[in-house]
């Protein structure tokens, strides 16, 4: 089970259903664990002492509205961040916001630049960064290696090789393959141009 401290969570405010529908269906690429769909920021009243690393995702006017009264409700989070939806397509890029002319790909990366900075504060408050034996077990991982293969080439157990992925897990909070790529990725652990490209669709 992960812990509320490395538990990701993204919020999504729009008036709009298939914004809603459509930012959530995108973001289950991402490292959130949990995505949330709300119509107003009111509505967190629904979501009283929730925890983890919290990211809310709105427009600039509901952000403006509903901001204090987030953060009053949201105030047991690890970390609280806050993403502005742009739905006017001409605005210019920029990693705070989200904009509707972003692919895909650009939304999950600029959600994960922000949880991945959650993840890593975490590590450094709780003394959880990864091992140098951790990191070469998922630099092996994330190039499609099974435990078997990954004991082979740095000459320990299976079992060994399990351990260590319980414990990546552990820390970085995230349980899928892609996931743990993508954290990889993002931490410079390996290189994008290490992996093959269709692993990550």
């Amino acid at each position: 089970m992960i812990s509320s401290h490395n538990r990701s969570i993204v919020i999504i405010i729009s008036s709009a259903d298939i914004v809603l529908a459509g930012l959530a269906e995108i973001l289950k690429g991402s490292l959130a664990n949990e995505i949330i769909s709300l119509h107003r920021g009111d509505e967190m009243i629904d979501y009283p002492k929730m925890d983890g690393n919290i990211l809310v995702i709105t427009t600039s006017d509901e952000y403006e509205k509903s901001n204090v009264f987030i953060r009053q409700i949201l105030f047991s989070a690890s970390h609280l961040g806050f993403l502005t939806l742009h739905l006017d397509t001409m605005t210019d890029y920029s990693n705070q916001t989200i904009n509707l002319s972003d692919t895909t790909a650009l939304v999950c990366y600029k959600v994960n630049e922000v949880l991945t900075s959650f993840l890593a504060t975490n590590a450094r408050e709780t003394g959880t960064e990864l091992t140098r034996r951790e990191i070469e077990v998922l630099q092996l991982l994330t190039k499609g290696y099974a435990n078997k293969e990954i004991a082979d080439q740095l000459f320990v157990s299976t079992h060994t090789v399990i351990s260590h992925r319980k414990n990546i897990s552990e820390k970085t909070g995230i349980k899928s393959a892609s996931g743990l790529t993508m954290y990889a990725i993002l931490k410079k652990i390996i290189d994008v141009g290490d992996i093959n490209q269709d692993d990550l669709i």
